[in-house]
């Protein structure tokens, strides 16, 4: 088996070739496979694509309607089943607990017992409506690095909801309009259910997010109630949107046009302001959660990508004394035997 990666994994076994969240088209005959349908994971292409039920579904309901291009040729996969990709290889997709349907990938050699799980975004803590991803033993571990530096550590999951929902209580009952931040595809699905879970509050969303969130349904994970926006903010105390609309503009504008104070808040991993108050709730694993999942899988070697690829790098290899790099520097020499 041969690893290779110049912006996405390949992996070439025999007359056998597999892509892993390919950055563009290629040949019919290699095989696409995706870990999660948030576009910057995504190509338009007309390969056999392999991805969750789940993935399937949020790409055709709503990401080639709103990207150029499309993918049009699907395998769906089931978590903890195995793929048989030659007479050798196997691949057992596995839960990432990113988002919606996201999936690692453990990569496995028949022939040698040799084993690699690769993790793409990944979460490793439960959420409303996501368990987390769980870490299985590996040779190789190929990673994802988002928030892989020291300084990024979230807390409690559930003390972060207590507080947050604690918050937007206080805003609510002071007769304040609440605007809140994050990612069209879920975060805000998140937000939805936690304003309802834990405030029986039904929020506006913008038509994005209200179109995943349809889908979210459509498979099973029901958020409780939400509106579509459409001149009615007068109907609610709480507005979801996008993260990057969020500006101070917009919250002059909406006080204006509501006669309302409002509070602004944005849920993410960064330490973004725009004029709002921050919660870090992250589909990503924060940096302790990323060196506890190394040490459950207690691979020998790890290869760190996206994010902040050398300095978890670095910190595995000091604090854990495992053999860890990044994954860009294996891209000078080409493919390698694994």
């Amino acid at each position: 088996m041969q690893l290779h990666y110049n912006n996405f994994l390949s992996i070439t076994d025999k007359n056998k070739k597999i892509h892993i969240d390919q950055s563009k088209s290629h040949e019919d005959e290699i095989d696409s496979f995706i870990t999660h349908s948030h576009s910057d994971h995504l190509t338009s292409t007309t390969q056999n694509t392999f991805a969750s039920k789940e993935t399937i579904s949020l790409i055709k309901d709503v990401q080639n309607k709103i990207r150029n291009g499309s993918i049009t040729n699907f395998t769906e996969i089931n978590y903890n089943k195995k793929i048989k990709v030659n007479d050798t290889i196997t691949i057992t997709p596995l839960n990432a607990g990113h988002i919606l349907g996201s999936t690692m990938f453990f990569i496995e050699d028949e022939g040698t017992g040799k084993t690699i799980l690769y993790t793409g975004d990944f979460n490793n803590s439960d959420s409303l409506f996501l368990k987390g991803a769980e870490p299985i033993k590996a040779d190789i571990l190929i990673m994802e690095s988002t928030f892989g530096k020291p300084g990024f550590s979230f807390g409690n999951r559930d003390e972060i909801y207590t507080s947050f929902s604690q918050s937007i209580k206080k805003d609510i009952d002071n007769n304040k309009f609440v605007l809140i931040g994050g990612y069209t595809l879920g975060k805000n699905q998140e937000l939805i259910s936690l304003v309802n879970k834990y405030l029986n509050e039904k929020p506006i969303v913008d038509k994005d997010t209200y179109s995943y969130s349809k889908v979210y349904e459509k498979n099973a994970i029901f958020l409780g109630q939400y509106e579509l926006l459409d001149h009615n903010l007068s109907e609610s105390n709480i507005l979801i949107l996008p993260m990057n609309l969020i500006s101070k503009d917009l919250i002059n504008s909406l006080s204006h046009q509501l006669n309302r104070d409002v509070s602004s808040y944005i849920a993410t991993g960064w330490n973004y302001n725009r004029s709002s108050k921050v919660y870090h709730l992250s589909d990503h694993c924060d940096y302790p959660n990323l060196l506890k999942f190394v040490q459950e899988v207690n691979p020998r070697e790890v290869f760190t990508m996206h994010g902040f690829k050398d300095e978890l790098a670095s910190s595995i290899q000091k604090k854990l004394n495992v053999q860890a790099r990044s994954i860009d520097n294996i891209q000078k020499k080409g493919l390698f035997d694994y």
